[in-house]
């Protein structure tokens, strides 16, 4: 057990019913800082990212706390998957896990006068913030829900260099270059063919996600790859309380910035969130705006009111979104009549 002199005393609001641990993930260690009863102190260590290193990690929590696993809170920043390993490690040994958007901690030690950034601070301060706000906990996807995030992550990568591919082609006037890049071209549409086909098999191969893609196609303007995408990024649908909450997820929320009687910027989204299925929903909120009729007779009364081509679309993307919440919340087709254009 810890001593209890490795615990310092100054934050007398710091919720004490659990254990706060900041971990700061790189691709090959793990920096871990553990809070004691009071934020002030802390031990640190180091760690490697790997199975061994995790085991290291549970059994030196598990000396360092006064209190069994399952009251320990573990705080990660989303780091590109680095995370996911460790953390679903943690969540099977009973521990509170949550892995927030690196934006919020930046605003965190920005309000905190943060100088410095460095892996052992990182960490401190994720154990601060996490002993602080008490973020939400984070639940692992199945392995069919994680396979298909990765395959539609990857084929929005391959859609992301066709486009860079054909933007080099129309700028090059070189014969020689503009034929190289043809042929790199055709072989990445040629993957992005067979990831499409691969995609399509997973998702039928599980009658989960197969269920959900039929639902979702029951949307007009919904199609079968962004069916794939939305249930990718979404996730489980009950970890959000109401469409709204899945829309802020996403960053298709409008963000107000009004200060007294003189400071009245327009809204807009705040976009702070899932910028993947932000890009999933933008085409299709444009299709349904013609050919959904409770979208498009929303997208009207946006329209008689005066409101840009833009914010019409962001306000669809976030009915869009708001029906494709509801579908797979209630497991049942579209109706457009539970969704007036209001």
């Amino acid at each position: 057990m810890t001593a209890p002199d490795r615990f310092g005393s100054s934050d007398a609001s710091a919720n004490t019913a659990t254990r706060a641990v900041g971990i700061d993930v790189s691709k090959a260690s793990l920096e871990v800082v553990i809070l004691g009863k009071d934020a002030d102190g802390s031990a640190s260590r180091s760690m490697p990212n790997t199975e061994d290193g995790f085991d290291m990690l549970r059994e030196w929590i598990d000396r360092e706390v006064e209190v069994g696993l399952e009251e320990v809170h573990a705080c990660l920043e989303a780091s590109g998957g680095y995370e996911r390993p460790v953390a679903r490690y943690l969540h099977e040994q009973n521990l509170t896990v949550s892995v927030v958007n690196p934006r919020r901690t930046s605003a965190y030690a920005e309000s905190r006068l943060n100088r410095s950034k460095t892996d052992p601070v990182d960490a401190r301060l994720l154990a601060r913030f996490c002993r602080r706000e008490a973020p939400s906990a984070w639940q692992p996807a199945s392995s069919d829900q994680q396979d298909l995030k990765d395959m539609t992550r990857g084929l929005q990568g391959l859609k992301k260099e066709r486009n860079r591919l054909k933007n080099q082609i129309d700028r090059s006037s070189n014969p020689t270059v503009t034929g190289s890049l043809q042929s790199v071209l055709e072989s990445v549409n040629e993957q992005i063919d067979q990831l499409e086909e691969a995609i399509d098999e997973h998702v039928q191969s599980c009658r989960g996600l197969a269920r959900k893609q039929e639902l979702l196609e029951t949307i007009p303007g919904i199609g079968q790859t962004t069916a794939a995408l939305v249930i990718a990024e979404l996730g489980n649908p009950e970890r959000f309380e109401s469409a709204r909450q899945a829309a802020a997820y996403a960053g298709l929320t409008p963000a107000h910035h009004e200060s007294g009687s003189s400071v009245h910027r327009k809204p807009r989204l705040s976009k702070v969130g899932s910028s993947r299925l932000r890009k999933a929903l933008y085409f299709p909120a444009i299709s349904a705006l013609r050919c959904n009729a409770a979208i498009e007779a929303f997208g009207d009364r946006l329209a008689e009111r005066g409101k840009a081509k833009m914010v019409i679309i962001g306000a669809a993307m976030r009915k869009l979104l708001h029906i494709c919440y509801g579908v797979l919340k209630n497991q049942t087709p579209f109706d457009a009549s539970l969704h007036p254009g209001t």
